[in-house]
């Protein structure tokens, strides 16, 4: 009985400290997915639950952020398809204050107005620009473009050939560009 409790004992420290530094970008990744901060943090709590009870399957010295974002697309995608989970119908406007607030409350010391005003609008402006784009180039550009994946990892945690990925990403870009340049033709002829 002692030995289960020293392994287990041992199993919890390695997850804390392998598993635990990429908790803000699996959250990150659920509030895009769920696009509610409620239901993010659901779907953040299962998938750790469910990382710590198959940690013993983790491969030391790979990637463990994307092992975990796997863990998380796979829970989305499960929940999703059993209903018990609802798109949530939240504006980007919610979602932008969200995020403000969450990142004012962690570090109140480092704001700065003129850093904050600007932010926000460029923030508004890309968070506009991905919504606009289908579901597989917005996911495929978030995890390579922001959750820093490589393109392997992310064909192997979507399940599509690597080529995929490629031109998803390439062409979510491009997408990306022309929005952009859409957004930023329609502020320029407002004077906003």
């Amino acid at each position: 009985m002692t030995v289960k409790r020293v392994r287990s004992g041992e199993k919890r420290l390695d997850f804390e400290r392998v598993a635990l530094p990429h908790l803000n970008a699996v959250y990150t990744a659920a509030l895009r997915l769920a696009r509610n901060p409620a239901d993010a943090e659901d779907l953040l709590q299962e998938t750790v639950l469910r990382a710590f009870r198959f940690f013993h399957q983790f491969t030391e010295g790979t990637n463990c952020r994307a092992w975990l974002l796997t863990i998380l697309y796979n829970n989305f995608r499960n929940s999703y398809r059993r209903g018990t989970r609802e798109q949530p119908a939240a504006s980007s406007e919610e979602f932008d204050r969200e995020l403000e607030l969450r990142s004012a409350l962690a570090d109140q010391s480092r704001i700065n107005p003129e850093d904050l005003l600007s932010g926000r609008m460029i923030g508004h402006r890309i968070e506009v620009a991905l919504s606009a784009l289908s579901a597989e180039f917005r996911e495929a550009l978030l995890l390579v473009d922001v959750q820093d994946l490589s393109y392997q990892e992310v064909a192997d945690l979507l399940e599509v050939p690597l080529g995929t990925i490629k031109s998803r990403v390439s062409r979510g870009r491009a997408l990306m560009r022309e929005a952009l340049r859409g957004i930023e033709r329609a502020h320029g002829k407002t004077g906003t």
